[in-house]
């Protein structure tokens, strides 16, 4: 799997990992740690055109300012294998954004996710996946129900991420209204 996220900022990291720790201690929930850092995805695909995702990430990234996101509550894919998140707003500067990076990427990416187009994408910050299961679930939600989600992020990066099953195998940064780095 690869794809383009964002690392949330340090606050808004520091009480994602924080929710982390507390559903791992008080729910045996492990799985968000495949990814082991705090983040919102804007396009998934199996793999891209390298040379040519370096081009359009950098020329996105050195014209993009920060912005602010909000969150907004508690959200749940259901399925075989459902996925508990923070829901995010889809504002219209938002949405802006993530339509400008899947048109300015989506030619550089092989078999992408369509989860992630602008059609059908739900931002989100991933609390559990992997190992969700129905107790689980109920354990989750008894804790998180009466916290607080009304948070500002900013996002003022992107992230190339490269992963297998187990880790991520490879990490690059391109920052707002800056130059790339490998992390």
């Amino acid at each position: 799997m690869n794809g383009i996220a964002s690392l949330l900022d340090k606050s808004a990291a520091s009480r994602v990992e924080f929710l982390w720790k507390e559903l791992e201690t008080r729910c045996g929930l492990v799985g968000v740690k495949t990814t082991p850092f705090p983040h919102i995805s804007w396009q998934v695909t199996r793999t891209y055109d390298f040379p040519a995702l370096e081009r359009a990430l950098n020329s996105l990234a050195s014209q993009a300012s920060p912005f602010t996101i909000h969150s907004t509550g508690l959200g749940l894919f259901t399925g075989e294998n459902p996925i508990l998140f923070i829901s995010i707003l889809k504002d219209e500067n938002l949405m802006r954004f993530h339509s400008l990076l899947w048109e300015g990427t989506i030619n550089t990416a092989i078999q992408p996710s369509l989860y992630y187009s602008p059609a059908n994408w739900v931002p989100h910050i991933t609390l559990a996946y992997n190992d969700l299961d129905q107790h689980k679930l109920g354990c989750a939600i008894q804790y998180l129900v009466i916290q607080n989600f009304d948070w500002e992020i900013r996002i003022d990066k992107l992230i190339f991420i490269s992963k297998n099953e187990n880790e991520v195998t490879d990490m690059v940064e391109y920052n707002f209204g800056g130059p790339a780095k490998n992390s």
